[in-house]
């Protein structure tokens, strides 16, 4: 009995991300018909895993030097953060504020997230045999989700169109992983396409990934420039100081790729070698920054 006492939290722990995880792959419908037509999405983990790189990764990764940095949810752009959910997309849309728009794009998803979850725990009803620890920690869990519900549904109308705004609004005020988030929500509007090789080639992990994986044209690049950003991923991925902070997505990257395989730079150019080396190095920068 204690045996079952010590594993009840980490047990509703790991039951919450597999809830959060299928919640997620529900709405990935719109993310993976994005993917090359040539390449059938993965499965299990190794999907999870391409998903999470290509809608989480910007917010958690990117810090340009020349352009703001998308925020985490919760953080201030100097705007605020009062009122309604509501009443700060207004302020952030009145403001032409771009971190703040960046920053509540991120809610705005959360809110989709979260009503997932809600949908699918209640259509497992009552469980009255669970662990009295665990249903305490399922409860929580569910009323900070229910309670976050309640300052979505101020926000009326189509969310995702909201959400579309925002990264817009975002994309141009040069915001480092708004571009990535919308060009994975859908957008194929030419200057979300530029501002995620922008990214790509300032260092910023997710926008890189993405680069990496589709085909040349989809974002309108030469061959050597894919190339520069593969080897980029492949060498910062060895670094030892934050190479496991990339390896994962250069994982993706290749799964996705076509074909998906190691990537294979016997043929790059010398131009790519030495443009993904200056690129490996502003990885570097920027997740070393992050870490310091």
């Amino acid at each position: 009995m204690a045996l079952e006492k010590k594993y009840a939290v980490p047990a509703v722990i790991a039951g919450a991300c597999l809830i959060l995880i299928g919640a997620w792959k529900l709405n990935q419908g719109q993310s993976e018909a994005n993917l090359p037509a040539t390449v059938a999405p993965a499965s299990g983990a190794q999907s999870v895993g391409a998903n999470q790189a290509g809608a989480r990764a910007a917010a958690s990764e990117s810090a340009a030097p020349t352009a703001a940095q998308l925020p985490l949810a919760g953080a201030s752009s100097g705007h605020e953060a009062a009122g309604t959910l509501n009443d700060q997309v207004d302020r952030a849309f009145a403001a032409k504020d771009g971190p703040m728009a960046a920053n509540l794009a991120g809610k705005l998803k959360e809110c989709e997230i979260s009503q997932k979850i809600l949908e699918v725990e209640s259509s497992q009803g009552a469980r009255p045999n669970t662990d009295p620890a665990v249903q305490a920690v399922r409860m929580e869990r569910l009323q900070e989700y229910q309670r976050l519900q309640a300052s979505c549904q101020t926000v009326p109308g189509d969310q995702k169109q909201v959400r579309a705004r925002l990264l817009d609004l975002a994309i141009q005020q040069r915001v480092v992983g708004a571009a990535t988030e919308s060009f994975l929500a859908g957008s194929r509007e030419p200057a979300t396409l530029a501002q995620v090789v922008s990214d790509a080639s300032a260092g910023d992990v997710s926008a890189l990934t993405n680069v990496a994986m589709y085909e040349t044209k989809v974002f309108g690049i030469s061959r050597d420039e894919q190339d520069a950003a593969r080897y980029a991923l492949k060498l910062a991925s060895a670094d030892p100081d934050v190479g496991k902070r990339v390896v994962n997505s250069l994982r993706v990257a290749e799964s996705y790729a076509v074909p998906n395989s190691s990537f294979d730079f016997s043929g790059i150019s010398s131009a790519a070698r030495a443009k993904g080396a200056e690129t490996a190095e502003k990885i570097k920068q920027r997740l070393g920054k992050k870490s310091s």
